[in-house]
């Protein structure tokens, strides 16, 4: 089925260079926010002093610890997971655009030649 619009041989997608590209930094900027607050996870609360020494007896800080490496591992995953639909996007646009120049030129060809 063709998008509204379209002739009929036509792409039933149309891709909106600007559009996919501003999706492609949207998701770049979210990575680089949760890579920085996956970084700063855990930090100085895994130490005795930062909940008492009762809570050091009970294992609180490790435990805080173990729950921390936890949490870095699965933002790091989704770091990873956000940096693969960045690149993704990346060359789509590319891609994109890299057809529409080979047409752009094939008609210009042809434009030539008649």
């Amino acid at each position: 089925m063709a998008a509204p619009g379209s002739s009929p041989g036509t792409s039933a997608v149309r891709i909106d260079g600007a559009v996919v590209g501003g999706y492609a930094a949207k998701v770049a900027r979210a990575a680089d926010e949760l890579e920085a607050a996956a970084g700063e996870v855990g930090t100085r609360a895994t130490t005795v002093e930062a909940y008492g020494e009762v809570a050091g007896q009970l294992g609180v800080p490790e435990s805080y610890a173990q729950a921390s490496q936890a949490l870095r591992g699965q933002l790091t995953a989704g770091v990873a997971a956000l940096r693969s639909v960045t690149a993704a996007l990346e060359q789509l646009t590319t891609g994109h655009a890299e057809r529409d120049a080979d047409a752009a030129e094939r008609i210009e060809r042809a434009g030539r030649i008649s």
